[in-house]
């Protein structure tokens, strides 16, 4: 056999298993790398168990606003903590101040309110919705609508946070605030609306 046919048959062989290679290698890629995705993403993934039994205390600053036009969107600051009940469910407490101007009159408001929020583990975000009810004191010699300085409450919540650490998050929590003593009036005519960007400190899992 001569030199160039000896050449052309390893030429031939070394084709082919280079072929075989790379479809090997082709098929592993193909069916592995979803696996190794997924198993990737569940290896980053916070289990939501690690929420249960755990407590966060925090606070934020952010702004509230009267809809009434008469008066004006003010500084608003807040201290929350919250208990996880289970993975799903946390028993929330919120402290919430903000200042407003209404008609050249300065109005002061205060509120304390507790509920409860459902919240879904994504990984590092943790999306949430709750309801809270409480007391809510307006200072001023005016008020939005025909509320009184002492007023019963209660609050639609929608926020999400992350987090950064095991033990620290950050997040922004948005709150639609109705009054109970006038429902038809208040509810239409003066609810109030906040939005706070929060940290917090967890423990305790």
């Amino acid at each position: 056999m001569s030199l160039r046919i000896r050449s052309c048959i390893v030429d031939e062989v070394t084709f082919r298993l280079n072929n075989a290679m790379g479809r090997r290698q082709a098929m592993y890629a193909q069916h592995c790398f979803p696996i190794l995705t997924v198993g990737a993403l569940l290896a980053l993934a916070t289990p939501a168990s690690a929420f249960e039994r755990q407590w966060h205390i925090g606070g934020g600053v952010g702004v509230a606003s009267f809809a009434d036009g008469d008066t004006s969107t003010g500084p608003a600051v807040g201290v929350h903590g919250a208990y996880g009940l289970s993975d799903v469910f946390d028993l929330k407490l919120d402290l919430l101040a903000s200042t407003h101007t209404i008609e050249n009159d300065s109005l002061d408001l205060l509120s304390a309110t507790a509920g409860i929020a459902y919240k879904m583990d994504v990984v590092r975000w943790v999306p949430y919705f709750g309801v809270q009810f409480g007391y809510y004191r307006l200072d001023g010699s005016q008020r939005p609508g025909d509320l009184a300085t002492h007023e019963g409450g209660m609050s639609v919540d929608l926020g999400i946070d992350y987090a950064v650490r095991r033990n620290l998050g950050v997040g922004l929590q948005l709150r639609y605030h109705g009054f109970l003593s006038d429902p038809m009036s208040s509810l239409a005519d003066a609810p109030l609306f906040t939005g706070l960007l929060r940290v917090e400190y967890r423990f305790g899992w």
